[in-house]
Order: C-alpha cells, then sequence, then structure tokens
C-alpha cells in the first residue's frame, strides 16, 4: 500500500483519539483549555482526513484543497488561542529577540511555499505560525517560570515547517522515508500537547 496512506490515516486516528481524550478531560474538569485543544486537535484531523479521503479515492494528491489549508490553519489559530488561555491575565509586550524570531518563522513558511502559490492561505498560516513563535519565545525569555506548555507549540511549528522543507527533496511517497519520520513526530508532537496541559494544571491549577 502507498505509505502517504499509511501516514494519513494514522495521524487521523491519533488526532480524533486526542480530540476525544480532549472531550472527557474538558466533562471531567470543565477547563475550557480543554475546548480549545478539542478544537485544536479535531481541526487537524478534519484537514487530515479531507486530504487522505482525496488521495484514496482518486489515488492523486489533491492540486487544489482550500478545505484541508483551512482547517490546518484554524488548528494552529487554536493552537495560538490555547497559548493566550494558558498564560491568561498576563500581559505581553514588543521584545526583540522573540519578535526577531517571530520574523525568521515567517519568512521561512512564506519562502517554503506551504500551500503554494496561494498567498493569502500561506501568508495567513505565516502570520499565525509567527504569532505562535512570538508569544513562545516571549514567556521563554520573560515569563516567571518557563512552562513545557510554552515551548510545546514552538516545538510544533518548527516541525510543521521542517516538514514542509523536507518534501522539497521527496519524490516518492509510496515507501518509508525521512518525510514520513518527521510527519511522525510531528503528530505525536501535537497529541502531545493533551499530556503537557494536563501536568501544568495540576501543578498550577490554572483556569
Amino acid at each position: 500500500m502507498n505509505f502517504e496512506l499509511i501516514d494519513n490515516f494514522m495521524q487521523v486516528g491519533v488526532m480524533l483519539v486526542a480530540a476525544v481524550a480532549d472531550i472527557i478531560f474538558w466533562f471531567r474538569q470543565k477547563d475550557r483549555i480543554y475546548i480549545i485543544l478539542a478544537l485544536e486537535h479535531g481541526c487537524f484531523m478534519m484537514g487530515t482526513l479531507y486530504y487522505v479521503l482525496y488521495l484514496f479515492i482518486r489515488g492523486d494528491v489533491p492540486q487544489i484543497f482550500y478545505v484541508a489549508e483551512i482547517s490546518w490553519i484554524s488548528s494552529y489559530l487554536f493552537l495560538h488561542t490555547y497559548q493566550i488561555v494558558r498564560r491568561d491575565g498576563e500581559k505581553s509586550r514588543f521584545a526583540p529577540v522573540p519578535a526577531v524570531c517571530a520574523a525568521v518563522i515567517f519568512i521561512v513558511a512564506m519562502r517554503s511555499e506551504i500551500f503554494g502559490p496561494a498567498i493569502l492561505s500561506t501568508g495567513a498560516f505565516a502570520v499565525t505560525v509567527g504569532a505562535i513563535t512570538y508569544i513562545a519565545v516571549f514567556h521563554m525569555q520573560y515569563g516567571d517560570d518557563i512552562r513545557l506548555t510554552d515551548v510545546w507549540p514552538l516545538i510544533c511549528v518548527i516541525l510543521q515547517l521542517v516538514l514542509y522543507i523536507s518534501s522539497h527533496f521527496f519524490n516518492d511517497y509510496t515507501k518509508f522515508n525521512l518525510y514520513f519520520l518527521i510527519d511522525f513526530v510531528l503528530t505525536f508532537s501535537v497529541a502531545g500537547l493533551l499530556p503537557c496541559t494536563v501536568s501544568e494544571v495540576k501543578k498550577h491549577d490554572v483556569h
């Protein structure tokens, strides 16, 4: 079987499990952060589901896939919302180091043409991951305590960019290669936001 199908079906399954687990934790703890995580994981899953179903049914990669793009961008928008809620009440300001890091991520996202020549969707993604980077680096530099939930979103952004950049170096997606290894790591990193959050909530009890 085409390994790209295996990879994407695996990602859909992992994200589905993560989203269901998020909802279970929300029912138990009534903390809105888990709803945000459920939306983040759910959007990630829906984008991949559209992509893999098209690939499975048509046997070819979709050339225009705005449905998947919007879902993936929404996933990272919810990840940015997650950052803001986790640091609710803490103000941020302009700082040079986070700004430079955000600018680098923005430029890399734009130059890599993640969503092809579509400037609008690529630009929306670049702005979103740039904002995630700024908030993450800011709290890592100026926060009273560096939390895993500050670092983890930045790891997800970097892995996502590395995945897209690595795709330029592979033509055969029928067999396992470095691209799929990176995608596996990304998938479980995104899902890993849940255990990171559960651990933090137990330690800090922030609502």
